[in-house]
């Protein structure tokens, strides 16, 4: 692999002084490594699909003309994203998910205690020992990414194990707000019903979902009121305090108080550490130094899901080079999601925005200013487009440096998509509302 990097350098460096400075940093600035070999094709990879559709119309054929005075050998260049690539990671790490819709890797061994968390994991353990009794309700809030699904969810597993003949059900704001407006829709509640009653644990994720919606708040404090008269456990979590929930009934948001409220705050740096060892250890055999764990942790400050991103682009990259990461392959690899930090807090903190909408949508926010085409990440990426639009009021080319160098037009299609859907979407357009009035 060395010979066809060294040859992919010598382009470079002719490509350099044949073109302007601007154009060549613009297009071949990041456009660094090989990857692979195979049939006469040296495969080379680039950061956006935007650069390597440039490199294919305007510069492919000087590039051929240069590779042929530096080797008489028949080689071709082939520029791809990394989305085209098809990769195996070390291991896989499978979301399993119980009867109860719990998901079976969030358990209190593998959640990383600390300083910003170790009240609401102590508090956690109790209420898993003595549900219904000990801290009821128990209310967590902080946050995007800091742990409340998980310490919620570690709470219900914790109690599935101990007794099994519980009725435990984990449900997301969304979907207990989806349940609620069908069975009004319809005009009948046994579907409801059958879902909700008897129930002896109940969990619901981010609450602040059902701001401004009376008719499910409404249906939600008879269900609260029924399971706490019964000593049923609730445990709820929100991104705020329970008297910062605007746009709630002032008897829901009390009943919320009654109990224990505790929060999760930002990872400091030696948890961040320990969170980024638990990790590797779920995620690789590859042995990581310390040096590349300290700076990941120092770079990526904000949430255990912007830690976790980061520790899955430096792997990837080591397994495109096939070898073991080290630090300046670290540095290189997680460039562009810091100069992406870098130019949002330059600006607009435009990475609140990104990190709610990678949050509704389980993604990260590399995710979303990647490259990559995967079905998932395409109405996020467009809601991105809109939002950075719409609220920051930015314009289309500002827009597109901030997802990665793409074109305006680009931009603009995938605003306009957005507010044409939204006319007739009333699912797409509660969660752009949701999404506005978190940032």
């Amino acid at each position: 692999m060395i010979e066809y990097q060294d040859l992919w350098n010598k382009v470079k460096d002719i490509l350099e002084k044949k073109l302007a400075p601007n154009t060549f940093e613009q297009t071949f600035g990041e456009v660094k490594r090989v990857i692979n070999f195979e049939n006469g094709i040296i495969y080379i990879l680039t950061p956006s699909n935007y650069i390597k559709h440039t490199i294919n119309g305007a510069h492919y054929r000087n590039i051929e003309n240069i590779l042929s005075t530096v080797t008489n050998k028949k080689y071709k260049f082939k520029f791809i994203c990394e989305d085209e690539i098809k990769i195996s990671s070390p291991k896989q790490n499978y979301t399993k998910l119980s009867k109860n819709n719990l998901n079976l890797n969030y358990t209190f061994e593998s959640f990383v205690v600390g300083e910003s968390n170790k009240i609401s994991y102590m508090t956690a353990i109790k209420v898993a020992q003595n549900p219904g009794y000990a801290f009821n309700p128990l209310y967590i809030f902080g946050g995007v990414g800091l742990g409340k699904t998980h310490l919620m969810q570690a709470i219900g597993n914790a109690i599935s194990e101990n007794n099994m003949d519980l009725k435990i059900l984990y449900v997301q704001a969304n979907e207990f707000l989806d349940d609620y407006t069908k069975s009004s829709r319809e005009k009948d509640f046994k579907s409801w019903e059958e879902k909700y009653e008897n129930i002896d644990v109940f969990l619901i994720d981010d609450i602040q979902m059902l701001t401004g919606k009376d008719g499910s708040q409404q249906q939600f404090f008879k269900l609260f009121n029924d399971l706490d008269n019964n000593n049923k456990q609730i445990i709820i979590t929100s991104d705020r305090p329970a008297a910062k929930l605007n746009g709630f009934m002032d008897r829901l948001t009390s009943r919320f108080q009654t109990g224990v409220t505790v929060n999760i705050d930002h990872p400091d740096l030696p948890q961040r550490i320990s969170i980024l060892k638990q990790k590797q250890s779920e995620l690789t055999n590859l042995n990581i130094n310390e040096e590349i764990l300290q700076y990941i942790a120092e770079n990526f400050t904000d949430n255990v899901r912007e830690l976790e991103g980061a520790l899955n682009r430096v792997l990837l990259y080591a397994e495109l080079n096939n070898t073991e990461p080290n630090l300046q392959l670290a540095k290189e690899s997680l460039d562009i999601l810091l100069k992406s930090k870098k130019i949002s807090n330059n600006n607009t903190n435009y990475e609140d925005a990104l990190s709610v909408i990678a949050n509704m949508y389980s993604i990260n926010v590399y995710d979303i200013i990647g490259s990559s085409r995967n079905s998932k990440y395409i109405l996020p990426r467009h809601i991105a487009m809109y939002i950075l639009k719409t609220k920051y009021n930015l314009t289309y080319s500002k827009i597109g440096s901030i997802l990665n160098g793409r074109d305006h037009t680009t931009i603009m299609n995938g605003c306009n998509k957005i507010e044409s859907e939204l006319k007739i979407n009333e699912e797409l357009k509660m969660a752009v509302d949701s999404i506005l009035k978190k940032v």
